[in-house]
């Protein structure tokens, strides 16, 4: 049985269109908000409603510290302000980098419609939070090896 894991066991690669990967460090948190359009709808000549799933929906909010990742400081700055699609996969992993559950999830199609600072105290660590939308999700899930 596994126990509350924190974000530092968070793992968040963003893969740009010229295929850079960007491993998110210092992470705070990432939101997913994953749905189908449509819902149950009525039918003409039935009292019973029927079930409409259409295309995907994928909302999602990252939250780092500002400045923290070497070469990439502005990253979420910069795909904000470039408009610039990308890739968002995560997953959780152990103090010692095992990968939890061996699953991960992968959104395509992305791109930020919402960029802000983050402050709070004095001493507070000065953080950044983007949020978007994807048109596509995976959610991968690999089979737990035999022991």
């Amino acid at each position: 049985m596994g126990g509350p894991y924190r974000a530092t066991n968070l793992v968040i690669v963003i893969t740009k269109a010229d295929s850079s990967e960007y491993t998110i460090g210092v992470c705070e948190g990432l939101d997913i908000d994953l749905g189908y359009e449509g819902g149950a709808e009525p039918v003409y000549g039935s009292r019973t409603r029927k079930h409409s799933a259409g295309s995907k929906t994928v909302t999602f909010t990252l939250t780092r510290w500002f400045y923290a990742d070497e070469f990439m400081e502005d990253l979420l700055l910069d795909l904000f302000d470039g408009e610039i699609t990308f890739t968002l996969k995560g997953s959780l992993i152990t103090n010692a980098g095992v990968p939890i559950a061996n699953s991960s999830i992968t959104i395509t199609g992305c791109r930020l419609y919402r960029w802000r600072p983050r402050t709070g105290g004095a001493d507070d660590i000065i953080g950044e939070e983007a949020s978007g939308q994807g048109t596509d999700w995976v959610i991968n899930v690999e089979p737990i090896p035999s022991p």
